[in-house]
C-alpha cells in the first residue's frame, strides 16, 4: 500500500508500544483468571471476558490518539471525536502550562490534543513541544480562511470497535447464562 504523498502521523511511539503490550497484557490476564472463575454464577467467564474485553476497548481507544497532517487538512484524532480543521483555519499550535497540546482556531476556539496530553516524561522529553512545531510549521504560509468550519465527528477504530463488539457479546452471553 502506497503512503499519500503529504500526509504525515503524529502519534508518540510509546503510545504505540503500550497499546499494544496492554492489549497483550489484559488478554493474558484473562486467560489466567477465567478458567478459575467457571462457568456459573453472577461472576463467571463470561462476566470476566465482558470487563476484559471493556478494558481493552477503552485502552485502545485512548492510546490510539493522534494527529494526522496533509495539504488540505489537520485532523486531531482522540479518543471520542475527530476534528478536522483547514490548515488557513489555525491561529496557533501551542503546549498549555500542564503540558498538553492545543490547537487555537482563528475563531477562538481550542481544541485539545489528546496524543500529546501532559506528562511527566513529556515535561523532560519534549515531545508535545515538538509536535506543536511540525503543527505550526505545516500550517505557516497557508492562506488565512475566515470562512471555514471545524468538523467534530465520533472517531471510528475499528481495531478498538472490534473489542467492543467482544465485549457487548460476552455482556449478552453473561446476560443469558444468568436469566
Amino acid at each position: 500500500m502506497k503512503r499519500r504523498e503529504g500526509v504525515r502521523k503524529l502519534r508518540r511511539s510509546g503510545y504505540r508500544i503500550l497499546q499494544w503490550f496492554l492489549t497483550l497484557f489484559f488478554l493474558a490476564l484473562g486467560a489466567l483468571a477465567i478458567p478459575k472463575m467457571g462457568m456459573d454464577g453472577p461472576n463467571s467467564a463470561p462476566f470476566g471476558l465482558t470487563a476484559i474485553f471493556g478494558t481493552i476497548f477503552v485502552e485502545q481507544r485512548i492510546l490510539r490518539s493522534r494527529v494526522i497532517l496533509s495539504p488540505g487538512c489537520v485532523r486531531v484524532v482522540n479518543a471520542i471525536f475527530e476534528y478536522r480543521v483547514e490548515p488557513g483555519a489555525i491561529k496557533k499550535a501551542y503546549v498549555d502550562i500542564g503540558g498538553t497540546m492545543k490547537i487555537e482556531t482563528r475563531d477562538g476556539g481550542e481544541i485539545f490534543v489528546g496524543a500529546y496530553s501532559g506528562s511527566l516524561i513529556d515535561s523532560f522529553v519534549g515531545s508535545a513541544g515538538r509536535a506543536a512545531k511540525i503543527v505550526r510549521h505545516h500550517v505557516a504560509g497557508q492562506p488565512v480562511s475566515s470562512e471555514f468550519v471545524i468538523r467534530r465527528k465520533y472517531a471510528i477504530s475499528w481495531l478498538s470497535e472490534i473489542w467492543l463488539v467482544a465485549a457487548v457479546a460476552c455482556a449478552v452471553w453473561t446476560a443469558i447464562n444468568n436469566s
